[in-house]
């Protein structure tokens, strides 16, 4: 884990999104781990951003997020400028398995949101390896879904739903999901707004295997604040999970949905 002063490389922004590079001391990370991030700002907002690894090169220094405007903290970091200084630690979290994906068959990527980051990731980790994966991305509209230079990068062209049909297949991303289940798909990860998730939950109880990155606030980020529970259910006992700690990711089915 690395604490350390960034420098602001790059942040392009569109509309409430931006993908922001930082440069700096950066430790290896494994897909689905994430940063907590803040500006240097004083003590208003106190706290660091959860921010999921779009990339990483160590040798490089350089650190890539893809972030959405939902309050004061991610907004300052979506203005952020070439040159300014952050604070960031990380890498933090458990990563998605990838050795759930061995044996045959395509892995299952769903994602929606600023969901879509962090499976970005695994699939440039699934390309490296050699390993042919189906990349399904859910959004509101044409304009939110995210990533789609960095897919192509990778010669994946995702499965698209919008709910208003302005992209790809009008609806909800769970339909070409259950296709996918019904066409013996190994396992599937998912990352996204809590609804999502929880109907990917439910899709593949039983079925397949399921690994969820889940979205949470969060205080510190390493499981001392238990700011960012979860209920789960293991062996018939329920307890509480710290996201950042023994998540992001979780299995879907010990998750306990609201």
């Amino acid at each position: 884990m690395g604490i350390g002063p960034y420098t602001v490389r790059s942040n392009v922004r569109r509309g409430p999104y931006a993908t922001l590079t930082l440069e700096g001391r950066v430790e290896p990370s494994e897909p689905g781990q994430f940063y907590m991030v803040r500006g240097d700002w004083g003590a208003d907002p106190l706290l660091g951003r959860p921010l999921s690894i779009l990339s990483d090169d160590p040798s490089r220094g350089l650190l890539r997020f893809l972030l959405k405007v939902f309050g004061e903290g991610s907004r300052r970091l979506h203005a952020l400028e070439p040159g300014q200084k952050v604070h960031g630690l990380g890498p933090l979290g458990r990563p998605f398995p990838r050795a759930a994906a061995e044996g045959g068959g395509k892995p299952v990527l769903v994602g929606g949101g600023v969901g879509v980051p962090p499976l970005v990731y695994l699939g440039q980790a699934f390309a490296r390896e050699g390993r042919p994966f189906t990349f399904l991305q859910g959004a509101r509209t044409k304009g939110d879904l995210l990533c789609l230079e960095e897919l192509a990068a990778l010669g994946v062209q995702p499965e698209v739903t919008t709910e208003d049909g302005s992209e790809g297949e009008r609806g909800l991303v769970t339909a070409p999901l259950q296709r996918a289940i019904e066409m013996a798909a190994p396992v599937v990860y998912a990352c996204g707004p809590e609804g999502m998730l929880k109907a990917v939950a439910s899709l593949c109880r039983g079925r397949v295997p399921s690994y969820l990155s889940l979205e949470a606030r969060m205080g510190c980020g390493y499981g001392v604040c238990l700011g960012c529970v979860v209920p789960v259910v293991r062996e018939g006992v329920r307890s509480y999970e710290r996201v950042c700690r023994e998540g992001p990711v979780f299995e879907g089915e010990v998750v306990e949905w609201p």
